[in-house]
């Protein structure tokens, strides 16, 4: 079996699009201006790095509430991306029929954009590069929604990411939190998944485990100024000495 071709990748999450949007004072409409121009800091990034793949882990818009001009904007921004791109819907922007995804056609817009839609989970193999994504699509009305949950098993020597938006939850930890990311999914993941690309909190992390590389990015600019580990995208190189990946400062 043949080696795959290295790969780089642009991960973000959180980007909150639309967040204050019903409030007009000037402090609040210069934080989401701040916050958009973060946003388009990351595809100037993913362009710059020529990476081959964009990924959106959940929380790109605040709301189903967002209005069309907003999601179409994010679309536009998307669309100057050269690559291909990959959205995950977060528990901020869920994939509940009628809820943002469906009413408006970002596909339409970014021609090279897919979005996960699977609330069981789905595949996605992209023409062109030796990859494998796999993803679920995150409802408001399952109360009991795991991220991992169906994760399958290693389909060939392809690279492999798994996307996930949720709360990782270590060992012994708290057991009553939503959208719960185990630590031993994660462990279990050994051998058939190369990049775990997490979303839901804004802080960047590195939840590795058990030989698994599994990363919150970080959000491009965060909805306060308290969360000092936000302000990043992380990039994510694979190769021949498997996975490596480093932070990039987009909070201007």
């Amino acid at each position: 079996m043949r080696e795959p071709r290295p790969l780089r990748v642009v991960h973000t999450s959180d980007v909150h699009l639309g967040a204050y949007a019903g409030n007009d004072s000037p402090a609040w409409v210069e934080r989401r201006r701040r916050m958009e121009a973060a946003f388009c800091r990351v595809i100037e990034l993913a362009n710059r790095e020529g990476a081959d793949a964009l990924i959106l882990a959940g929380d790109i818009f605040d709301n189903d509430r967002v209005p069309a001009e907003t999601v179409e904007w994010a679309a536009a921004q998307i669309a100057r991306f050269e690559g291909q791109a990959f959205l995950i819907p977060g528990n901020h922007d869920p994939m509940d029929p009628g809820s943002i995804y469906w009413r408006n056609d970002m596909e339409a817009i970014a021609r090279r954009l897919t979005i996960v839609r699977e609330h069981r989970g789905e595949l996605i193999e992209p023409e062109g590069l030796d990859l494998v994504l796999w993803g679920r699509a995150y409802l408001d009305s399952d109360w009991h929604f795991r991220p991992l949950e169906g994760l399958p098993g290693r389909q060939d020597g392809r690279w492999h990411i798994a996307l996930a938006h949720g709360h990782f939850v270590p060992e012994g930890g708290e057991t009553y939190r939503s959208l719960p990311i185990h630590e031993r999914e994660i462990a279990a993941a050994r051998g058939a998944w190369d990049y775990v690309a997490l979303g839901h909190w804004e802080p960047h992390a590195d939840v590795s485990r058990g030989g698994v590389t599994a990363v919150y990015s970080g959000a491009p600019m965060p909805l306060s100024d308290a969360n000092k580990r936000a302000g990043l995208c992380a990039v994510v190189d694979f190769g021949p000495w498997g996975v490596r990946w480093r932070t990039e400062r987009v909070d201007g």
